[in-house]
Order: C-alpha cells, then sequence, then structure tokens
C-alpha cells in the first residue's frame, strides 16, 4: 500500500451543511475511507484555504474510488491526492537511479 498526501476543498454546499449541522467530520471521513480499504493517518483542516488535508494509506484504484465518492456527493469541489514516499525509500531510489544513470542516453545529447 501506498501512502498520499490527499488534498480536497469543500464546496459551499458542504460548508453550509457544516455550520448549520456542526459534527465531527474525522468519524464520517474515517468511515468512508475505511469503507473503501483506505486507512486515514492524520487528518487537518485548513481553514484559510477551506480545505482538508490528509495522510491516507491505499492502493491507487481505492483512492480513486474515495476521489469518485466524495466528488459524486457533492462534498468536495476538488480532491487531489499525491504519493509521497519516506526518506528511506527516497534514498533507496537515489541509489537505484545512480547505478543506471550513467548508460541513459539524454534526448538532447
Amino acid at each position: 500500500m501506498a501512502l498520499y498526501l490527499a488534498r480536497a476543498k469543500y464546496s459551499n454546499a458542504a460548508f453550509k451543511g457544516m455550520v448549520d449541522n456542526p459534527q465531527d467530520r474525522e468519524a464520517a471521513a474515517n468511515k468512508l475511507f475505511s469503507a473503501l480499504n483506505v486507512k486515514m493517518h492524520n487528518l487537518y483542516f485548513s481553514v484559510s484555504s477551506a480545505e482538508i488535508v490528509a495522510i491516507m494509506e491505499g492502493s491507487a484504484e481505492n483512492m480513486a474510488a474515495v476521489e469518485m465518492v466524495t466528488s459524486s456527493t457533492g462534498t468536495f469541489s476538488s480532491f487531489e491526492a499525491i504519493e509521497i514516499i519516506d526518506s528511506k525509500s527516497m534514498t533507496y531510489a537515489m541509489g537505484t537511479a545512480n547505478k543506471v544513470v550513467s548508460a541513459y542516453q539524454a534526448p538532447n545529447k
């Protein structure tokens, strides 16, 4: 399973619903994500950008399903999930790239 930094911008209707009926949106989000086999590690709210920001873990297919469900309900006007890796994985990738970079011929050379 991959890690993702997910950002989703609330729709105006969603904000109206949250103001009209205040409730714990983290619990609701976690219920949805769990149903789609996506683990939510952390959930944050950005008041200045009207977004949620979350660290989530799941497959690309399940993350696509999260986007489809949240977009189709009108909760979010935009959704973005960026795959992220930890420092150890990045260091490994650097080593792998170092081993093959000399064999690569750039198109401008």
